[in-house]
């Protein structure tokens, strides 16, 4: 990890924009509840597993609360929540009760802790062997990821996210890689709060590696020599511990906000890691800033669980991640609540990446979500588990005073004017203007590389860069005063019943692209009529595809239609003279008007 310190920046713009709608499943689904049978109180992200499937299995909702498709009610599930026993009961149970209740186990302990409190160095040691152990499991997992994040001021939604991701995590590294493949987003729409890059502080968080992260140390980053120096370790009584468990709790001898205290709870014969909690008070993050130079930004508290999956304890569960943070500013002071909930599921298998024909800049998963967009039937097919009623609330509270992105196909321009959007999708309706075009290219790319991390959403989209060469190679049309870079997106993704579906969409990358000649509006009508050419190409093709066809014979097919369209945008640069020979250039939007019903003429060139 480099030494440069990370920025953070907090995005607080009076404004509006994000999230999610609800998810109805298209297939009946069973219900119910699990509850401790001692407290009664709900069991949040137990496991429940079906017994006859191989690899099915889900999580209940922080109420408690889990939906399971009804094709499997002649099953029988699995239940685990750490501490408590394994029960097994037939789904049918569900049909004639809500809720099922598990019994806490009784953990004993009396002989560790004699022996840890005759040995001060039985502690230091035992956790500095469950380090070493867990710092030399290298082996990658891959997964499929969902997250869900909301975050509020005053009890009051101010954002909220969904997303799904590829993932990869290993046991010494903890999150290696996370790529979306489709998200919402939604916000308040008097007090919209703009977070970034929330997955991508998790991701930097080494869970036994000695690391320069961005988060906090705790002993799992250190040596012993370190812990032993900063830390007051002991065996502690665990109400959540299963039998046969530990937990080891460390507090740092010197509160500074540097390091953060908390427990692993682990199997003590195999030393196997079942949770990992972590907790810090008024932590020192370096440059920790606001949007506005003025405004100031400090975090109060954040906490970290990384859980793991109880069927098979080598593969990390969830994890999930609040803090809390003063935001000041001239006018208003705020404290933000945030919680952010990432849950692996479908070990081995990962969704199929996006693919675009030209590559694209994002600078960041919002980005990425709008370029995207979403399809009920890829959420209904994937949803993980029910809405808790906290995030109904905040869906419902955006749906009448906020703003939803996704939630509907089309996304209004407005929504979207603080997030700066680095791609913009055809759209009949809205034509490119000279504010949605770069001055300059290198300005763009460095902005647009500049590290922005913060406590609160996304992490950075996987990105493609491009070098000005690079880009002037991209259509044939770049000059030293001009760079335009076009692309289509392909998705592909299976609906509730296993069915493949393709999704196709022509876009415009706004950040390697640019134009310093003549900003007119002749111009402009040139380069909309580029973008008209793409997508009635993609129109056109998009009438030739089925779901037979495999993945790369689609994309084949959409590189070629690609190349096919850039050489009449080649045609077309040539007869208009890039857009100057206003002649020619009618009677190129002439035939486009035809095809696809925009008038370019008069839409641009009648506009003030």
């Amino acid at each position: 990890m480099p030494n440069a310190k990370h920025k953070f920046i907090f995005f607080f713009i009076v404004s509006f924009c994000f999230i999610v709608p609800s998810s109805i499943f298209s297939q009946t689904v069973i219900e119910g509840f699990i509850f401790d049978k001692t407290s009664n109180e709900s069991l949040p992200f137990a496991t429940i597993k079906v017994i006859s499937v191989n690899n099915y299995f889900t999580i209940t909702n922080e109420d408690g609360m889990f939906e399971i498709l009804d094709r499997y009610v002649s099953d029988t599930i699995e239940v685990r929540f750490l501490g408590y026993k394994t029960k097994k009961v037939p789904i049918s149970y569900f049909s004639e009760n809500s809720k099922l209740y598990l019994t806490p186990n009784v953990n004993q302990l009396n002989e560790v802790l004699i022996v840890a409190r005759k040995n001060k160095n039985y502690t230091y040691n035992l956790l500095n062997s469950l380090i070493q152990k867990y710092r030399n499991k290298n082996l990658v997992s891959k997964s499929k990821a969902f997250l869900s994040l909301n975050s509020s001021a005053r009890g009051i939604p101010i954002e909220s996210i969904e997303g799904f991701y590829n993932s990869e995590q290993s046991l010494s590294e903890g999150i290696k890689e996370l790529k979306i493949k489709s998200g919402r987003f939604g916000q308040n729409k008097a007090f919209p709060f703009y977070s970034l890059n929330n997955t991508d502080v998790l991701k930097d968080f080494q869970l036994f590696k000695k690391t320069n992260q961005i988060l906090p140390f705790y002993p799992g980053n250190m040596t012993l020599g370190s812990i032993k120096g900063k830390y007051l370790v002991k065996i502690d009584e665990c109400t959540s511990c299963s039998d046969g468990d530990l937990s080891i709790s460390f507090v740092p001898k010197k509160i500074n906000g540097k390091f953060f205290l908390g427990t692993i709870i682990f199997d003590k014969e195999a030393l196997i890691i079942k949770k990992i909690e972590l907790n810090i008070k008024d932590p020192k993050i370096n440059e920790l800033t606001s949007i506005n130079e003025t405004d100031v930004v400090s975090p109060r508290e954040l906490k970290l669980n990384i859980v793991f999956n109880p069927l098979d304890f080598e593969k990390i569960q969830h994890i999930d991640f609040s803090f809390s943070m003063d935001y000041k500013s001239e006018k208003s002071f705020e404290i933000i609540y945030s919680n952010s909930f990432i849950y692996f599921y479908d070990y081995e298998n990962s969704f199929e990446e996006p693919y675009f024909t030209n590559g694209i800049q994002f600078n960041n998963d919002y980005d990425k979500i709008i370029a995207l967009q979403a399809t009920d039937d890829f959420w209904n097919a994937n949803y993980q588990f029910p809405k808790s009623y906290s995030e109904q609330r905040f869906l419902d509270f955006f749906k009448k005073y906020g703003y939803l992105i996704n939630y509907e196909s089309t996304i209004p321009s407005a929504d979207l004017k603080y997030t700066k959007p680095s791609v913009i999708l055809w759209n009949k309706n809205k034509r490119l203007t000279w504010e949605s075009i770069k001055l300059d290219l290198e300005s763009n790319l460095n902005e647009s590389n500049t590290k922005k991390r913060s406590l609160g959403a996304n992490i950075k989209a996987d990105k493609v860069y491009h070098s000005t060469i690079g880009v002037n190679n991209i259509d044939n049309l770049n000059d030293n005063y001009k760079a335009l870079n076009f692309s289509y997106l392909i998705d592909k993704y299976e609906n509730a019943s296993g069915e493949k579906q393709y999704t196709t969409r022509t876009i415009f990358d706004r950040n390697s692209s640019f134009y310093k000649s003549e900003r007119s509006n002749k111009v402009l009508i040139y380069i909309n009529l580029i973008f008209d050419i793409y997508e009635y190409y993609r129109q056109s093709l998009d009438t030739k595809i089925n779901i037979e066809m495999s993945y790369d014979e689609v994309k084949k097919m959409y590189d070629e239609t690609f190349e096919e369209a850039s050489l009449t945008v080649k045609k077309m640069k040539n007869e208009t003279n890039s857009g100057i020979n206003f002649q020619s250039l009618n009677k190129w939007n002439s035939n486009l008007n035809q095809k696809l019903g925009i008038n370019n003429y008069l839409l641009i060139m009648n506009q003030e």
